[in-house]
């Protein structure tokens, strides 16, 4: 009977310390989840050349490029339009707003009002994006990664959207005394189980002594 209980009780630390390993793999990726940077599509300033004056359209431009279903660069099932975009000049004349519409995943917006002769300090991209519930914000990215809210020349910014970390519950770990209690409790459960066979051969087998 004491050898069955030690077999038993083999077999549970056995199999604990095989999902030990995964159990702490799991908990140390959730502890350090980063958050999740996807660029989703950029915002470029820029200035038509004479060419492009001489036929109707000078001064600064704006445009939004969404690639936010890019395979490279995809949110998935996430991936949406941009809404209502639009962008926020401060100039040498005062503060001016471009529409640049909705833009659709893949496609691009730009702006297309005559700004010939306007100074231009800066420049700052407002819009919705297309699943505001989700939990996160959207940020614009310099080329060494810092975060900016405006242009002051021309260039392009990267849109990043940045999913918030969600911090895992701490777990309890159970007291040592509290373990050899479950493991007593089990190893007393599965022999009482393998026991209670061999009393009934018994008293078959002395109710057959007895008829005889």
């Amino acid at each position: 009977m004491a050898k069955k209980a030690r077999d038993v009780l083999q077999d549970i630390l056995r199999s604990a310390n095989r999902c030990l390993p995964a159990v702490a793999l799991v908990g140390a990726l959730l502890s350090h989840a980063p958050a999740n940077a996807i660029p989703i599509g950029d915002f470029s300033w820029n200035v038509h050349n004479e060419d492009e004056c001489g036929t109707g359209l000078c001064g600064a431009f704006f445009s939004v490029g969404n690639f936010s279903t890019d395979p490279d660069f995809s949110l998935g099932l996430l991936g949406d339009s941009f809404f209502g975009v639009s962008v926020n000049l401060q100039t040498g004349t005062g503060p001016r707003s471009l529409v640049l519409d909705d833009t659709a995943p893949g496609g691009s917006s730009q702006s297309i009002d005559d700004l010939f002769g306007a100074i231009i300090s800066s420049a700052a991209l407002t819009f919705t994006f297309g699943l505001p519930q989700l939990p996160g914000s959207i940020q614009l990215l310099d080329e060494a990664g810092g975060i900016v809210t405006a242009l002051t020349g021309p260039g392009s910014l990267l849109i990043d959207y940045t999913a918030a970390v969600v911090e895992p519950p701490p777990t309890s770990v159970p007291e040592p005394s509290t373990l050899l209690l479950l493991v007593g409790g089990l190893v007393g459960f599965a022999g009482l189980r393998k026991s209670r066979p061999l009393r009934g051969i018994d008293a078959k087998d002395r109710d057959q002594v007895f008829a005889a």
